[in-house]
C-alpha cells in the first residue's frame, strides 16, 4: 500500500503478519484518508509490540485489547460501502434509461 513502505519488513511476527493481512483486506477497494492511514500504521506498531511481548513470554492481553480497539475505531470511521441487491441495481439502471 502507498505510504507503508517502512512498515513492511522481512522479519515479521505472526500477529504483525495477521494485522497486515487484515488491513490489506479492509483497504481493498477503498481510498484511505490520513486518519485511516494513521490508524492502520498504529495497528501495525501495536502488533509488533504484541509479537515482542509474546516472544518474551509476557502478558499480551492489554496490547491485544488496544489492537482490537483501534480496529473497531477504523471500522466505525470507515464502514464498508453497502452492497446493492443485483435486482435493485437493475431496476435503478432501468429507471435511469
Amino acid at each position: 500500500m502507498p505510504g507503508f513502505d517502512d512498515y513492511y519488513m522481512p522479519n515479521e511476527g505472526l500477529q504483525e503478519k495477521a494485522t497486515k493481512e487484515l488491513i490489506d483486506s479492509f483497504v481493498d477497494g477503498r481510498s484511505l484518508n490520513p486518519s485511516a492511514i494513521y490508524i492502520c500504521k498504529t495497528m501495525i506498531n501495536i502488533a509488533r509490540n504484541f509479537d515482542a511481548l509474546n516472544a518474551k513470554g509476557r502478558d499480551t492481553s492489554r496490547v491485544m485489547a488496544q489492537l482490537l480497539s483501534w480496529y473497531q475505531e477504523l471500522e466505525a470511521k470507515f464502514p464498508a460501502a453497502p452492497e446493492i441487491d443485483p435486482t435493485l441495481a437493475g431496476l435503478l439502471n432501468e429507471a435511469k434509461a
